[in-house]
C-alpha cells in the first residue's frame, strides 16, 4: 500500500476515534449542560428509530430518548428524586417543552452525524416526520 494513502487512512481512524469521545454544551432547562456524541451502536438504533417515525408525535419520543442518552446529567439519579420522576425520560420532559425537544433533537441529530445539517442551521422534529 501507498506510504500516504497508508497515512491519510491511519490519520482519519484517529480523527474518527476523538471524534466518538466529544463532549459539547447544548441548553437544556435553561442551563448549559454537556452533551456526549452516541456510540457507533447508539448512531445504528436512533437511525432505524428515525427510519420507523410515523409522525410528529413519534419524533418527540426520539428526540426526548436522544436528549436523555446525550446527555449523563440528566442520567443521575439524584436528579429524578429531586424533579419526582419514575420513568427517567420523564426528566427531560419537565426541563423542557415540546418544542425545545424537538429544537434540541434536530441539533443533537445533527452533531451526531445522523441528518445533514441545513442552510437555516437546524431540522426540527415535525421536518424529520415529514420526510420520513
Amino acid at each position: 500500500m501507498d506510504k500516504k494513502l497508508l497515512e491519510a487512512l491511519a490519520a482519519r481512524a484517529e480523527q474518527r476515534a476523538q471524534a466518538r469521545t466529544e463532549i459539547k454544551p447544548f441548553e437544556i432547562g435553561g442551563q448549559m449542560i454537556q452533551c456526549k456524541k452516541l456510540t457507533p451502536t447508539q448512531q445504528l438504533e436512533y437511525y432505524g428509530a428515525l427510519a420507523e417515525a410515523g409522525g410528529a408525535a413519534d419524533m418527540i419520543g426520539v428526540c426526548t430518548s436522544l436528549i436523555y442518552d446525550s446527555c449523563p446529567t440528566l442520567q443521575d439519579p439524584e436528579l429524578h428524586k429531586t424533579l419526582g420522576v419514575i420513568d427517567p425520560y420523564d426528566a427531560v420532559r419537565q426541563l423542557m417543552s415540546v418544542r425545545e425537544i424537538d429544537r434540541l433533537g434536530g441539533e443533537l441529530f445533527q452533531w451526531n452525524g445522523l441528518m445533514p445539517d441545513k442552510p437555516d442551521g437546524g431540522q426540527t422534529a415535525e421536518d424529520m416526520a415529514k420526510n420520513s
